[in-house]
């Protein structure tokens, strides 16, 4: 069988190619490989391909030549401004630490999920020590008004999109609640090797003063993870829920650093079943933590109680009026359209208007 044909190439010739493609990618890539290996749902399949891209990427930084793509790809988002984009930030996304683990400090945790690993969604340990900033004091101001809005940050998964969106829409333009937003997509208060919150809320809140904030995190909880020491915390058992508890706790608590009111939005009632019991489990942790805070600075938001309305059946549509009806569920059945957002924050807006003093009253806009 001769290799090459005048027609086309003979199979060997296309593996060979494809092989040597593939090595030369993951060469250069090598930096970025455990990304993609963090994604796969199975942990003990999970730990084998990182060991096989530790060794790809540790035979790459030897020779050289785990730089090159990082680089280009860096240059290229500098260039275009998209560096800056919250999309594209690269502090908060991927983030992985060293897994070299110290072992004077195994040797001196008190419990293996005492301290819990800050990027829990992989299997090593932070080594680097950020410096400590000084804590600024909440945002004091005697009246908000439309010339002096009152400045809240919402902040979570996917789900903050409609709903901070339909938040602004229930404001309105020009009002004296100003609400600024961020939604990042699969993201939780675990996984932080995906997208580091703790981080990312600490920096957000140092650089501009909120008077309050909201966070909507918990939908893509469901999931089992790893500990500082290699062990899987599987989810629904003690320890699991103790580290999560944690998790809980550390991102509120820099909150109430810096804010003098949190808002901790409840999970919606989704149209699967399973997913819905899965929701219902996280809510209840949820609500375990909250209980550990004042109400007079953390509040719970219910959304099921506006929407389908308490002890009522999932629903992706309502009736506003006599033969008017609005479509509040996206075709997901997961998330709310904007409408529905407008809707369900509701009660987050009644929260705001009775928690801060305006020198006028809001008045929540509502969808037709």
């Amino acid at each position: 069988m001769k290799f090459l044909r005048k027609d086309r190439y003979s199979p060997n010739h296309v593996m060979i190619i494809v092989t040597v493609c593939v090595c030369c990618a993951s060469l250069f890539c090598a930096k970025s490989l455990w990304i993609p290996a963090t994604r796969i749902p199975n942990l003990h399949m999970r730990a084998v391909v990182l060991s096989i891209t530790e060794a790809v990427s540790a035979f790459s930084s030897s020779i050289g030549c785990d730089t090159l793509v990082p680089r280009i790809r860096s240059g290229f988002l500098s260039i275009t401004g998209l560096d800056s984009h919250s999309s594209w930030d690269s502090r908060y996304f991927n983030k992985r630490e060293t897994h070299h683990v110290q072992k004077t400090t195994l040797a001196v945790m008190e419990s293996p999920i005492a301290t819990p690993l800050k990027n829990s969604g992989t299997l090593f340990a932070e080594t680097v020590q950020l410096p400590v900033e000084k804590t600024k004091e909440p945002v004091i101001t005697s009246v908000y008004s439309r010339t002096s809005p009152l400045p809240v940050y919402f902040f979570g998964d996917s789900q903050v999109f409609s709903l901070a969106s339909g938040l602004s829409r229930l404001v309105g333009k020009g009002s004296s609640i100003d609400v600024e937003f961020l939604a990042i997509h699969s993201s939780g208060f675990i996984r932080d090797d995906f997208y580091d919150w703790p981080q990312k809320l600490e920096d957000t809140l140092s650089e501009k003063q909120y008077a309050a904030v909201v966070i909507m995190l918990g939908m893509n909880d469901y999931q089992n993870f790893w500990t500082q020491d290699r062990r899987v915390l599987k989810k629904r058992t003690n320890e699991w829920e103790t580290v999560y508890k944690e998790k809980c706790r550390n991102l509120v608590d820099s909150a109430l650093s810096r804010v003098t009111r949190v808002y901790w939005v409840q999970m919606p009632l989704v149209k699967n079943a399973s997913y819905n019991e899965n929701l219902k489990y996280i809510e209840e942790i949820h609500d375990d933590v909250a209980q550990e805070y004042s109400p007079d600075v953390l509040a719970r938001i219910s959304l099921q109680d506006t929407i389908p309305g308490s002890e009522l059946p999932y629903t992706d549509t309502i009736e506003t009026a006599p033969g008017k009806v609005l479509k509040v569920m996206t075709e997901d059945g997961s998330h709310y359209t904007v409408e529905g957002g407008q809707l369900v924050m509701k009660r987050l807006f009644n929260r705001l208007v009775a928690d801060f003093p305006f020198s006028e009253v809001p008045v929540a806009i509502l969808p037709e």
